[in-house]
C-alpha cells in the first residue's frame, strides 16, 4: 500500500481526474466579494469576471486557515499514512506558513513541507511527480529530495493581457503598471526566487509570445509543459502548437488559471510553465 499521502493547496488547479486518481488532498484559497466568498476552483471564466466588474470593490483574496491543514493531517495521519505537502510559493502567499503552521501542531516527524516557489502549472507539476514516484514505491525522503531539485529547474513565463490586476493586487509594483499602460510595452513577467519580476519589455504581444517560447530547454530529453490561460482558451490552443513546433518531444498540455490566480492575473493572460531534465 501506498504510505505516502500529498497534500496542496487549490492553486495548482488540479483537474478533478487527478485528485481522484491519485488520492491528492487539496486545500482551497477563497476569494472574497463584499457579498460573499467562493473556493478557489476551476468555474466558468465569463461568468466569475462578469461577478468582478459588478462588484464596488476589487475581492481580494485570503488563504487558508491553520485549521484547515491540521484537520486535512490528522485524517490523513490516522489512516497511517506520511505527508507530503507542497504549496504555492511562501512570498507570495501565506498558505505556506499556515500549512506549517498546522505540521508543527500536528506531527512535524511525518510531515515534509515543499515550498514550490512558483504556483498554477509549475506547482501542478511537482504535486504530479510526487504522486507518481510515491506509486513507484520512493519514501519521503527520497521524493522530497526530488521535489527540491524539481523547485530549482522548473520555469515559468507569462503574459498578461493588462497589468491593472496585478496592481490591484499588490503584486508588481505600480511603476510597471503605468509604464505599461502608456508605452503600450507587453511585459513578460516570470518567478524569480519565487516572487513575481519583469523577465524582459517588447513592443508586441506576438513578439512576446515568440521571446516567451525561446526560453524552452529543447535540449532537454525529458521536457513537461503545461499551457497556462486566464479566459484565453483560444490563444492557450494556438501557443500549444507552438511548442510542439519547438519542441516535438515535449509533453504539453494546456491548465486554465481558476478565481485566486484570476483576480491577480487578469483575463487574457497566457503563459508557459515547464521542466526539463535529462
Amino acid at each position: 500500500m501506498n504510505r505516502i499521502a500529498l497534500v496542496t493547496d487549490s492553486t495548482a488547479y488540479l483537474s478533478p481526474e487527478e485528485i481522484t486518481r491519485y488520492g491528492i488532498t487539496v486545500i482551497p484559497l477563497t476569494v472574497n466579494f463584499e457579498d460573499g466568498s467562493i473556493d478557489d476552483e476551476l468555474v466558468d471564466a465569463a461568468e466569475f469576471f462578469d461577478r468582478v466588474n459588478r462588484s464596488r470593490k476589487m475581492p481580494f483574496t485570503s488563504q487558508p486557515a491553520v485549521g484547515a491543514f491540521a484537520e486535512a493531517y490528522t485524517a490523513l495521519l490516522a489512516r497511517g499514512k506520511e505527508i507530503i505537502s507542497i504549496h504555492v510559493s511562501a512570498r507570495l502567499s501565506g498558505t505556506y506558513n499556515s500549512a506549517a503552521g498546522a505540521a508543527a501542531m500536528v506531527d512535524p516527524g511525518k510531515i515534509t513541507l515543499i515550498d514550490s516557489a512558483t504556483t498554477a502549472a509549475p506547482l501542478a507539476l511537482l504535486v504530479l511527480a510526487a504522486a507518481r514516484w510515491a506509486e513507484e514505491g520512493l519514501d519521503r525522503t527520497t521524493i522530497a529530495a526530488a521535489l527540491e531539485q524539481g523547485v530549482k529547474e522548473l520555469r515559468s513565463f507569462f503574459i498578461p493581457d493588462t497589468l491593472e490586476y496585478l496592481k490591484r493586487g499588490g503584486r508588481i509594483g505600480g511603476a510597471q503598471a503605468l509604464l505599461g499602460s502608456l508605452l503600450q510595452i507587453k511585459p513578460i513577467l516570470w518567478f524569480s526566487e519565487g516572487v513575481v519580476e519583469v523577465f524582459e519589455k517588447v513592443r508586441t504581444r506576438r513578439r512576446a509570445i515568440q521571446r516567451m517560447l525561446a526560453e524552452l530547454p529543447r535540449e532537454r530529453k525529458q521536457l513537461q509543459v503545461a499551457v497556462v490561460h486566464c479566459a484565453a482558451p483560444e490563444e492557450a490552443a494556438s501557443i500549444k502548437e507552438l511548442v510542439l513546433q519547438a519542441a516535438p518531444h515535449a509533453i504539453v498540455g494546456i491548465r486554465e488559471f481558476g478565481p485566486v490566480l484570476s483576480i491577480h492575473g487578469g483575463p487574457g493572460l497566457v503563459g508557459i510553465g515547464f521542466w526539463g531534465r535529462d
